[in-house]
């Protein structure tokens, strides 16, 4: 079992950074351009396509570069506004947001979060997981481990982890290694959200064994074609999260 502070935060293939490096190259020169390159946003972000695909919906094969399409407008914003203020430390995204404006910010968001979402799940024809793995897992996703402190997946990611509005993203279509690289990326500090950051909370709280396990069964769901992520105010998360509204919970 590898320790998630371990666990890889770009690609290993040269080609492929290689790849992403023209993606990221095509697309500042777009932000630069925003004012000038005519009113259609998809044209705009076309290099995004070799990372993101070209509606954000992923790109197969691609483990570190996850779908945009369908999640909230809420997170995407601020996950832009993350790299640009330093919250986040991929150094491509950095580079690439770190002149881009809270109104273009929005409109890039506002174009992903109108895409059908993606909610294939990841790991499409792997392996089905080992009966002890699963129960855990879904202990976990589904109801939580109180002595741990830690709350249910599904109380903040909603019931078909398919997110909520205005601001907590999909779970389901991402590759397990990236859920493993994102969670201890939060452990280690390189991944911060706007305090109080509850998910740093729960990740640390995590094993690097439930990690794996957690990360293992959420790429295997697919709960339906294009589902949305839940209505705001359909379920109250029970942790205080960024500007997000939470329950009160009685201490």
């Amino acid at each position: 079992m590898n320790d998630v502070s371990s666990a890889p935060h770009r690609p290993a293939a040269g080609a492929r950074l290689l790849a992403r490096l023209a993606c990221s190259a095509l697309l500042a020169f777009g932000a630069v351009q925003a004012q000038t390159a005519g009113p259609d946003l998809r044209e705009r972000l076309a290099a995004c396509a070799a990372c993101h695909g070209e509606r954000g919906e992923g790109v197969a094969g691609s483990t570190y570069y996850p779908h945009l399409a369908g999640k909230p407008a809420g997170y995407l914003i601020e996950q832009l506004q993350a790299f640009r203020d330093g919250r986040r430390h991929y150094w491509q995204m950095v580079w690439l947001t770190q002149y881009m404006d809270d109104a273009y910010i929005a409109e890039i968001a506002a174009y992903y979060a109108a895409q059908p979402p993606h909610t294939q799940a990841a790991d499409v024809g792997a392996p089905a997981l080992p009966a002890a793995v699963r129960e855990r897992a879904e202990q976990l996703v589904h109801h939580g481990d109180a002595q741990a402190g830690l709350p249910a997946c599904v109380a903040c990611h909603g019931a078909t982890l398919t997110g909520l509005e205005p601001a907590v993203p999909a779970l389901v279509g991402l590759p397990q290694d990236y859920i493993v690289s994102q969670i201890g990326s939060w452990r280690d500090g390189t991944r911060r959200s706007k305090a109080p950051d509850c998910m740093a909370k729960i990740a640390a709280a995590l094993s690097p064994a439930d990690i794996r396990i957690v990360a293992q069964y959420l790429s295997h769901q697919s709960p339906g074609a294009h589902d949305e992520p839940a209505a705001a105010g359909s379920l109250m998360p029970p942790l205080a999260c960024g500007d997000l509204p939470h329950a009160q919970v009685t201490p």
